[in-house]
Parts: structure tokens; C-alpha cells; sequence
């Protein structure tokens, strides 16, 4: 990450310092004091834009810690961000006889920059270079929130179409519409509903019979009861195998199309940035709601 700490605003000339709310245009990567960048209304360099003009700060100097695993101690790739062999994430990885100036840094470093300014800064991780369906993995990291290093790395790999990757979503295997719900798929969340009911409706007709909720007779002109309950066992289980494998690439489509629509319906890279940030990360509201429900099924 660039650090403004000394560099100077060019609206006021005043020089940074660690407590500066600092704005930084998303075009340039000119830095602004907040209030100077209001004041302005716009980029005190937007004339030079065209030109291609691009700020550049003073050059630092980093230092990275190695990118073996610490959990494994596998060696990964320079640029990797989780580890290749358990999937924990990484540092960003030093180089041999690396030469010093600015280096992209890391997703931590881009994700507190985003949050401090709300504009997205001009150097980026490599993890965040390039895009996927048209989309740039630098609007995808702020959109999907905390959990962007896991999910870019799973899109990159789909994308790569790396033979026999698949990617498993233990989340979405365990919690099925849950995990729907809590990552914004609100159609997808109510298919599963749908069809989860349909298999387990033999399991909650005896669980109800039980109970004296439902008349014994109805259950027994359904047939025989426990080959139904479990066909219905059996299939609730596939499906939610098939629910895992599934999460990740679906959710990949609908965070492109959501970021499609949104650059579309802007008026400008800020407000893009600012609805970006206003809309992203799950459905924390979906989060309280699961948490509740696994405590009352405990419990009741």
C-alpha cells in the first residue's frame, strides 16, 4: 500500500500526515485531503486525465515475509494467495535480490486503503489484476467483502479451467439455502427450499405422526413409509453434495452480473465505487438468522 504520510496535497500544498482523511482519485491515484477534494468537486489533475496522467508517489521501500505456507510449509507461487496445498492464506512473498520501490501490496493492504478513503487506490495486489467476464477482480474484491481472497481465488481457477478443478463449498454443503441466502441469492435460496421440502416431506410426515400432529391413517395409506423416508435421505444427501460443487461457480455469475448492473445504472466511477461499497459483503441479517435457528434447534 502507498504510503501518503509526507507527500503533499496538491490543492492546499500542505504535506499528509497519519491522521489526513485522504481521498484518492480512482483515475489518477491523486491524493486529496477529503475536504479539499470537496471543495474542488472533482480530481485536481482531471485535465491531465486524457493524457493519461498518473500520480506518482514517492518510492519505499518493502519488506515481505516468505510465501511457504505456515500451517504446511508448502513452497507456492510468488503470487498466490491462498496455499496450494491446504488453502490457508498467505503472505505476499519476497523476492531474490528483490529491488526496492513500489510494489503492489498485499489484499489486507488494499481492503484497509479502500475502507480509509472509500476510493479504490491506485496500486493494486496482483491477485486483484485482471478480470473475469468483463468484470475486474478489483471491483469483485470490494463487492463480495472479507471473504474476497477465498472466492478470487476460486474464480481465477474456474476461469483458468484447470483440468479436474472443482471447487467444494463446505459451507453451502452443510447449510444449503443458508449459505444462499447469506451470500444474496435470493432466487436460488428459494429453489432449494423448495426442493429440500419436497425429500425430506416423507422424513417430517412420520417425525408429525409421532408427535399426534397428523392422523396415523394418513400415514399409512402412504405405503411403505420408511423406504420413502429413506429415498428421501438419500437424495436430500446428493443434493447437497451437488449444492457444494455448485455454490461457487453460481456465485461467481451473480456477483458479475450484480457489478454489470451497477456500472450501467452509475453516473460516474465514484458513485460506482460508493454503491460498490454501500452494497457489499452478505446478508449479515441472514447471518443472525441462521445463528438463531441452529440455537433453537439445539434447544427444542
Amino acid at each position: 500500500m502507498i504510503n501518503f504520510v509526507g507527500c503533499t496535497c496538491d490543492v492546499c500544498n500542505e504535506k499528509f500526515t497519519a491522521e489526513s482523511d485522504i481521498v484518492v482519485c480512482p483515475e489518477c491515484g491523486t491524493p486529496h485531503h477529503r475536504e479539499c477534494y470537496k471543495q474542488t468537486g472533482h480530481c485536481i489533475n482531471e485535465a491531465k486525465h486524457s493524457e493519461g496522467f498518473e500520480w506518482k508517489g514517492p518510492e519505499q521501500e518493502f519488506h515481505y515475509n516468505d510465501n511457504r505456507c505456515p500451517r504446511c510449509q508448502t513452497e507456492n507461487p510468488k503470487d498466490a494467495v491462498f496455499c496450494e496445498n491446504c488453502g490457508i492464506a498467505l503472505a505476499p512473498q519476497a523476492k531474490a535480490n528483490q529491488s526496492h520501490g513500489p510494489i503492489p501490496p498485499s489484499f489486507e493492504d488494499f481492503k484497509q486503503q479502500h475502507q480509509k478513503t472509500s476510493v479504490v487506490p491506485p496500486v493494486l495486489p496482483k491477485a486483484l489484476e485482471g478480470e473475469i467476464d468483463g468484470v475486474s477482480y478489483k471491483d469483485i474484491a470490494i463487492y463480495v467483502g472479507e471473504s474476497a481472497p477465498y472466492y478470487i481465488y476460486h474464480f481465477k481457477n474456474l476461469q483458468a479451467k484447470i483440468k479436474h478443478f472443482r471447487p467444494f463449498c463446505w459451507s453451502a454443503f452443510f447449510f444449503d439455502g443458508f449459505y444462499y441466502l447469506y451470500r444474496k441469492m435470493w432466487f436460488e435460496a428459494l429453489s432449494i427450499l423448495v426442493i429440500s421440502s419436497i425429500f425430506a416431506a416423507p422424513s417430517m410426515l412420520m417425525m408429525f405422526t409421532e408427535a399426534g400432529i397428523v392422523d396415523p391413517g394418513i400415514l399409512a395409506s402412504v405405503g411403505n413409509i420408511d423406504t420413502l423416508v429413506m429415498i428421501g435421505s438419500v437424495l436430500t444427501f446428493a443434493y447437497k453434495v451437488f449444492l457444494g460443487y455448485w455454490a461457487i461457480p453460481r456465485y461467481q455469475k451473480k456477483v458479475c452480473r450484480d457489478l454489470k448492473r451497477l456500472k450501467e445504472q452509475s453516473t460516474s466511477n465514484n458513485d460506482y465505487y460508493a454503491t460498490i461499497l454501500r452494497k457489499s459483503g452478505p446478508s449479515k441479517v441472514m447471518l443472525y438468522i441462521g445463528i438463531a435457528f441452529c440455537i433453537l434447534y439445539l434447544f427444542i
